[in-house]
């Protein structure tokens, strides 16, 4: 099994529903249905994508989307996003980077938790 489909059983665990599929040029895009978002946001819950490099876990990731209608209850737009034309849709993009990665250690939950912090609070 490789190490991808090792890591997906694992934030399976948190998202039954989470799914890989596979690109043109070799990366993955990691697909997180229903994730639960705090008070501030313009909906309760997104869905969540994770491009993941080519030499993952050696090249980590970078940034994450959600879904387009996306924006603070105030109807603003969040800060560091804008929406972008990528995988065949149109999705919110956060500009969200991760300061620390271990090759060694780090895994997809590390990385989707990460991204989930970025949309507690909202802003």
């Amino acid at each position: 099994m490789d190490v991808l489909a090792v890591q997906l059983a694992v934030v399976r665990r948190r998202y039954p529903a989470a799914g890989l599929e596979s690109a043109s040029d070799g990366s993955r895009l990691l697909m997180v249905p229903e994730v639960h978002l705090c008070h501030g946001w313009s909906a309760t819950v997104t869905s969540m994508r994770v491009l993941i490099p080519v030499g993952f876990p050696h090249v980590k990731p970078d940034c994450f989307y959600a879904d387009a209608a996306l924006r603070l209850a105030s109807g603003a737009e969040p800060a560091s996003s804008n929406l972008q034309n990528v995988f065949g849709g149109q999705y919110r993009w956060f500009s969200w980077h991760i300061s620390a990665w271990d090759p060694a250690r780090g895994s997809l939950d590390q990385y989707l938790r990460v991204c989930e912090s970025r949309l507690r609070p909202a802003r």
